[in-house]
């Protein structure tokens, strides 16, 4: 990681109450090993299976005005003026909100593998002094004995700088560690939008359940059929609360374990949210469909349809089936007769 710039301010806001109040950083923190340590820690936390994407909304906008103005000068002094109005604008934001809790916002400006972030991160409950605020200078510290643990980090954003240049889709990733009374008013902070429909993600789950290595079935020893774990996949989905499909759950029931699928989605940079409600027409491409006639039996998924298995317009008798495995597995058993 190359950090380039790094700033603290702090929201004073206690729970149950309508005052709050800020500690404003007038300058940079200078770059150490302890700043580029808790940069690359916070950057890290994008690698975990929370990730949410989405753009920003640009009309009336008071986060992307300001950071709009900020990109047309890139200097010290104006990243310091950025992050201190849209604190502000924060700050505004949570006295309106009895229940919200304030806590430490640091800002950072940083490259990694050739790609520009900026990174936006909420720090909470954070407890042996991480952040020394120095008073007198109006900055922060940062401690150089604690260890940064991500677990304090309500909320993250990060800014791909590259994608909103080239008006690529996805330019926001966002966390955040559980606490869901900051999601709401941290996204309308930010002005985030959400581009990628249910019905976009329950098709990119469909392809990571197709692309998976097949899990084994406890009861024969042997390794489910494509079809099974699609089929096991559409009742788990259906079954659940509400819609709602979890990956971690879902890569528990499948293959036993919580990480299969969001290693899966993290290693081949899958850009899926953890949690989404499906779509119901789109869930149908998991669901089997079996025929038997002439002699021949296919079984096959929903999805399958019009990109293996394609029905010709022209001919009614005709059906393409795209799979070389299966043409190698009919091949071989044709040569052992």
């Amino acid at each position: 990681m190359q950090l380039n710039k790094l700033i603290i301010h702090e929201i004073i806001k206690e729970q149950q109450s309508n005052d709050a109040t800020t500690f404003m950083s007038n300058q940079l923190l200078q770059k150490n090993n302890n700043t580029e340590r808790l940069a690359t820690l916070l950057n890290n936390a994008f690698s975990r299976d929370d990730v949410v994407y989405g753009i920003f909304v640009q009309d009336k906008n008071e986060f992307f005005f300001q950071f709009d103005n900020y990109r047309k000068q890139v200097d010290e002094a104006a990243f310091v003026t950025f992050t201190q109005t849209v604190t502000e604008e924060l700050e505004g934001i949570l006295k309106n909100n009895f229940l919200s809790k304030g806590g430490f916002l640091v800002f950072t400006e940083y490259i990694v593998n050739n790609v520009n972030f900026i990174g936006v991160y909420l720090i909470r409950d954070v407890e042996g002094m991480l952040f020394q605020k120095n008073e007198n200078a109006h900055t922060f510290a940062v401690n150089t004995t604690k260890y940064m643990d991500t677990n304090k980090l309500a909320m993250g954003c990060r800014i791909n700088i590259d994608k909103l240049e080239n008006h690529d889709s996805n330019h926001l990733s966002l966390i955040k560690s559980g606490q869901a009374d900051i999601a709401e008013y941290f996204y309308k902070w930010i002005g985030v939008d959400k581009p990628e429909s249910n019905k976009d993600y329950t098709n990119k789950l469909f392809n990571i359940i197709s692309d998976l290595a097949l899990p084994v079935n406890p009861d024969s020893g042997n390794a489910y059929s494509l079809n099974e774990v699609r089929e096991l996949a559409f009742n788990s989905i259906r079954s659940s609360a509400g819609k709602i499909v979890n990956l971690r759950q879902l890569s528990f029931q499948l293959y036993g374990d919580e990480n299969t699928i969001t290693d899966f989605v993290n290693a081949n940079g899958v850009e899926i949210d953890s949690e989404f409600k499906y779509d119901a027409k789109a869930l149908n491409k998991f669901k089997r469909i079996e025929a038997n006639r002439d002699g021949i039996r296919l079984a096959f998924s929903r999805g399958d349809v019009d990109q293996r298995i394609k029905l010709s317009a022209d001919d009614p008798e005709i059906i393409t089936i795209k799979s070389k495995k299966l043409a190698d597995a009919i091949k071989e058993q044709i040569s052992l007769q």
